[in-house]
């Protein structure tokens, strides 16, 4: 009488081994994919933030400075921390951009100051730079840096831009 003898099918050690240390590196490199995008999209959040609070305060000054009458501070030739121009709307009258801290600000008349700046970015280095030649309506340039506010010093939120412009009273 012949006997058979029955292999059991399964893995050896061995495969077992390869297999997961196979998984594991897929695993890892899909963590490791998925952790720099999530960190890549903080960092283009961090510039977006920045460039677009930037150029809606831009916005706002260069369109006030071209819709004013005429600007009283700084002087002529003259470079200032903050700006006051008279518009033509006598109760906005004067209007005056300066800052506060790291939060830039618009003061009109007797309103109450408004921050331009949300509490995600801090602003420095705010000049503005009083351009106006005998014979012109006057001309003033603005310049700032911007940066976002990186509270746990962490990479990702690190950004910090200068932007500049002019703009001319129109009237």
């Amino acid at each position: 009488m012949r006997r058979h003898i029955e292999r059991q099918a399964g893995y050896t050690l061995i495969e077992l081994l390869l297999y997961v240390s196979i998984i594991g590196g897929l695993l890892l490199s899909v963590t490791y994919f998925f952790g720099t995008t999530a960190e890549t999209r903080v960092k283009n959040q961090s510039i977006s933030e920045v460039n677009d609070q930037a150029a809606a305060v831009m916005d706002t000054i260069t369109q006030t400075v071209r819709n004013a009458v005429s600007i009283t501070s700084p002087a002529a030739g003259a470079s200032g921390a903050s700006l006051t121009l008279v518009v033509p709307t006598g109760s906005l009258s004067p209007t005056v951009f300066d800052l506060s801290g790291t939060t830039l600000r618009i003061k009109e008349g007797t309103a109450p100051t408004i921050n331009l700046t949300n509490t995600k970015v801090q602003v420095t280095s705010l000049t503005f730079r009083n351009l106006t030649r005998t014979g012109t309506n006057g001309i003033v340039q603005i310049s700032f840096t911007m940066s976002r506010v990186n509270a746990n010093n962490r990479n990702e939120y690190d950004f910090q831009k200068t932007f500049t412009s002019s703009a001319e009273v129109r009237w």
